[in-house]
């Protein structure tokens, strides 16, 4: 890859729009970082698979939130094509870099382009990645240009990861009664009365009081676990707090607006089950869901929440929500299947100068077997 493409020009700098020309396929491509907002909106309008976490606005987010700066990058083809590289940089380009598209929790990223990416041009991205000065960069594109990318020889590393998405031709219910089985429907139904004679209320909106509410959830949720695994409750909040703080939620919320929602189940005056989704055009994305683990489980309020933004979805007009990765877990992925939603392949691509993420995914497995060893020790 690296043997097409040559760097002419200086590294370009956060937050400082900077040119530079790689040579690709004996044409000559601009390469301008970051991206204006203006240019990022037109050419995401224009690709299909453009997703919640493939705005400008998204961007905002992450740089807002994390500390990790603007490191996104417009390419303009010869004829006037423009294609938009997402990413972010943490550390000075001119010594230790690391960039990712997007960073961890962040969701998916990867390169927009009118109708989509082509494999060429995945080709000349990563070829440009490939040259450059950062100690690694990771990129995880979107399921819907996965094939894109799966088309090119890149030979680099790269993670496999999966995703679950609902599908909607339709309405609703015609997609609840062709997706989902007979007996999963009634046991929902089933639910819904327990749920109701509990005394339930469900609750969705972008509030400060509900932003509130879904973290509150979340650290219920993080106590229930900290107790299956017998680890300290300050210490696994602790964790929790560093790995997702209150402000990423609140930030997400304030800058998408209506384009995120939340729902959050209330019982005897405290939230006890929350799930956000985010929108962009017509496409929507199921991002986070925790529920209070201390609630009985016949009230199935993770199936629920999920069920009410499935069908805000669709209702919205939503082509498709994606339902996220389940992370190994079978019970999550048994659920999502469940709901009708149908597993897509993706992966995400490192190019690096130290194999970092062969380290990160050793340290992984290594953390996944010793909370299996601890829970099954505590049981």
């Amino acid at each position: 890859m690296t043997s097409k493409s040559r760097l002419l020009g200086t590294e370009e700098c956060p937050g400082e729009p900077r040119a530079r020309d790689v040579q690709w396929d004996r044409h000559t491509v601009r390469v301008t970082t970051p991206v204006p907002t203006d240019i990022w909106t037109t050419v995401a309008s224009a690709d299909p698979s453009t997703m919640p976490f493939q705005t400008s606005a998204w961007r905002d987010c992450v740089c807002s939130a994390t500390g990790w700066k603007d490191a996104s990058r417009l390419y303009e083809l010869p004829g006037g094509r423009q294609l938009v590289l997402m990413m972010a940089r943490k550390g000075s380009p001119s010594r230790v870099a690391v960039e990712a598209s997007w960073p961890s929790g962040w969701g998916c990223g990867g390169v927009l382009g009118p109708g989509g990416v082509r494999p060429k041009e995945v080709a000349l991205v990563c070829a440009d990645l490939s040259s450059s000065r950062a100690l690694s960069a990771t990129v995880r594109p979107g399921f819907s240009a996965f094939p894109a990318w799966s088309d090119v020889d890149l030979r680099i590393s790269s993670i496999t990861r999966s995703v679950h998405v609902a599908h909607f031709e339709g309405s609703f219910d015609g997609f609840w009664a062709r997706s989902v089985s007979a007996k999963t429907r009634s046991n929902l139904r089933a639910a819904w009365r327990q749920i109701e004679r509990a005394g339930i209320v469900l609750t969705s909106g972008n509030s400060p009081e509900l932003v509130r509410a879904l973290y509150d959830t979340y650290l219920r949720w993080i106590d229930w676990r900290a107790r299956q695994r017998k680890v300290p409750a300050s210490l696994a909040r602790w964790q929790a707090q560093r790995v997702e703080p209150f402000p990423k939620f609140a930030t997400v919320a304030s800058t998408l607006g209506a384009d995120c929602r939340i729902w959050v189940a209330w019982w005897e005056g405290r939230p006890v089950g929350a799930t956000v989704s985010l929108y962009a055009g017509d496409v929507a994305v199921g991002w986070r869901c925790f529920t209070d683990r201390s609630v009985p489980s016949r009230f199935r309020l993770s199936e629920v929440l999920m069920v009410e933004s499935i069908r805000h979805a669709c209702e919205s007009g939503c082509r498709y929500i994606e339902m996220g990765e389940s992370c190994g877990k079978d019970t999550l992925a048994s659920i999502k299947a469940r709901l009708g939603g149908q597993e897509h392949p993706l992966a995400e691509y490192c190019f690096e100068r130290l194999p970092l993420s062969s380290g990160r995914m050793a340290y992984q497995r290594f953390r996944g077997l010793a909370e299996g060893w601890i829970t099954g020790h505590a049981r």
